[in-house]
């Protein structure tokens, strides 16, 4: 059980702006209570959650919660720290990664009308799909786009040489390039790759840009009326910018409203607002049929993506349906995902035990940890969950230098190094190409390097970042903080890390 939400909002704020000591005095600042309505609720958020953005450095909130027929709509700060203009209820922010649910559904909807064999080889529909191993590519099957089992070694890869209809179809192309961490099937690495090539399936299928396939077979039947997938769209609509700070503290503006198209249904260009995304929600908990009564994917196939496909029984890995992380919190299963853009953050959690949907975005260094305090409000004070860490300590039984050496993945390389009571982690950034550090560069806000990082033990396998209470760890992404290490095969040894849902392979 949590002992204290005031040490999750201390260790959530230095999170996410340690290099300022802002995360100083949050007494006085959301003490556990008793909510016992919808209104209540909304009434409580509203007068605290400013307080906590200050601290916190988000820019600008906007949330909501569907429970039981009845829905609440919050909004706080600015949408736009240039223009200087509020964040509504109404406005219109980048989805990020969600997407990766959304397009699933799509996909899934040409499995169900006979077009595609989820355990069919992707090559079969992508003749043309190849990456740098002799016959990797014709080992995966559809399903490992969908469910992160794939093991393409291409995480951050955003190519940007087309910008039109052919966008989705250069990733494709650019995979000819990469290599693989591990055979298909037997491990999770969070996959962008994975779910372009999903996007180029879905625009065989349609015969259109995955962006128009989504607008047309996703948002016009569910109703989502205020959704967009471009740029173009989002100026003509009061859309959310992202927020970063500056040296001094300053808010400014991010230099880049989305990533690339080519990463479209890994989540580049989705823009929602919070209503229609909660639609999206509703759908799911209702097996299908959308609010309006349209039924969008038969019971089957929207089951299957709420039924675990992998579970690779790490407490930092929560088992993965199809597009849905399924996370055990608080007594129950969530669907659950976050989606990142430029200077923003965002999460879905559908909660069906409770017939309940939250959805929320914010902008500015703190936004995930922001997500993370309504979501703890939400969970913990509303609906009378009791949050505990997904793990135990138990006495170790390996050495530390056990688990040292070095991991790699795509454009990141792992030193992992023994100290006399746990490990050091220095992480490194390894550039594919200019157009990519630039990229990265102005999705982070600029830092594409992080310090070195003091693991302790937890129990054999499992570490923690020291400085962390484990209080912390509790919430939806806080336990994707842990570390862990994986032996594949019959390796005696470990193989790989796993950390932050991605898998890096040990290299020496």
């Amino acid at each position: 059980m949590i002992k204290d939400r005031r040490e999750f909002l201390k260790t959530a704020a230095t999170m996410a702006f340690a290099p300022m000591a802002f995360a100083t005095n949050f007494d006085n600042l959301f003490s556990q209570i008793n909510i016992n309505s919808l209104s209540e609720l909304k009434t409580y958020l509203s007068e605290h959650i400013n307080k906590v953005a200050q601290k916190m450095f988000v820019s600008g909130s906007v949330f909501g919660v569907y429970h039981k027929g009845e829905q609440i709509l919050i909004a706080n700060g600015k949408r736009n720290i240039n223009t200087g203009e509020p964040m509504t209820t109404d406005t219109a922010w980048l989805l990020g990664s969600i997407t990766k649910v959304l397009t699933t559904t799509l996909l899934l909807k040409y499995v169900e009308a006979g077009k595609i064999d989820l355990d069919a080889p992707v090559v079969k529909y992508l003749e043309n799909f190849r990456l740098k191993e002799p016959g990797a590519a014709e080992k995966i099957i559809v399903k490992q786009l969908i469910n992160h089992t794939n093991g393409i070694d291409a995480g951050t890869l955003m190519p940007t040489s087309e910008y039109g209809p052919n966008a989705v179809k250069s990733y494709v192309d650019a995979l000819s390039e990469m290599g693989t961490l591990f055979s298909p099937g037997e491990f999770i690495h969070y996959s962008n790759p994975g779910y372009s090539l999903a996007g180029r399936l879905i625009e065989k299928f349609s015969g259109k840009p995955f962006n128009l396939a989504l607008e047309e077979e996703i948002y016009k039947p569910i109703g989502m009326s205020r959704s967009s997938t471009s740029a173009e769209q989002a100026i003509l609509d009061r859309t959310a910018v992202g927020a970063f700070v500056d040296s001094k503290g300053e808010f400014r503006s991010t230099n880049m409203f989305m990533l690339p198209v080519s990463a479209a249904a890994a989540g580049a260009t989705p823009i929602v607002t919070v209503e229609d995304i909660i639609a999206f929600g509703r759908t799911h908990l209702n097996d299908g049929i959308a609010p309006n009564g349209k039924r969008i994917l038969n019971r089957e196939l929207i089951s299957s993506m709420h039924t675990p496909t992998f579970d690779s029984r790490s407490p930092n890995v929560p088992p993965i349906g199809l597009g849905w992380w399924l996370i055990p919190i608080g007594g129950t299963t969530a669907w659950w995902h976050s989606g990142g853009s430029p200077g923003g953050y965002s999460n879905l959690t559908v909660l069906p035990e409770h017939d309940l949907v939250l959805a929320s975005f914010n902008t500015g260094p703190g936004s995930a940890a922001m997500n993370e305090v309504i979501s703890r409000i939400v969970l913990e004070d509303y609906l009378g969950l009791k949050l505990s860490v997904p793990f135990k300590t138990k006495k170790p039984t390996k050495p530390m230098s056990y688990y040292t050496g070095v991991y790699e993945l795509f454009q990141s390389r792992y030193t992992i190094k023994e100290v006399e009571d746990g490990l050091i982690v220095n992480s490194k950034f390894l550039p594919f190409n200019e157009e990519q550090i630039r990229i990265l560069s102005n999705f982070s806000g600029g830092n594409t390097e992080a310090p070195d990082i003091k693991l302790k033990l937890i129990q054999d396998n499992l570490f923690k970042v020291e400085s962390l209470d484990e209080d912390y760890f509790a919430s939806f992404t806080g336990r994707f903080g842990l570390m862990s290490f994986h032996s594949l095969g019959n390796a005696t040894k470990p193989t790989h890390l796993q950390m932050r849902l991605r898998a890096a392979k040990k290299v020496s």
